[in-house]
């Protein structure tokens, strides 16, 4: 499985590709319903960043941008 923290204005800016097990610790922070692979597009909120700044060691996000999760398997 990957993941990606994409940060988006226009396009994408920037990704932090967190490893499988970080993926895991911080999937539940997302409400991804029936989405088992977060395929889709989640936003990151306010709530979302000092879990996903502690385990991913990703950087604090910048003012006035928006920021997604997502993954998909990548071992079918």
């Amino acid at each position: 499985m990957a993941a990606h923290l994409v940060q988006r204005q226009q396009r994408v800016a920037q990704q932090h590709l967190p490893s499988r097990e970080q993926f895991i610790r911080v999937r539940d922070l997302f409400d991804y319903g029936d989405d088992e692979w977060s395929a889709n597009s989640y936003p990151v909120t306010t709530d979302h960043w000092p879990q996903l700044i502690e385990v991913l060691a990703c950087p604090a996000p910048e003012p006035g941008k928006s920021y997604f999760i997502e993954g998909y398997a990548t071992d079918l």
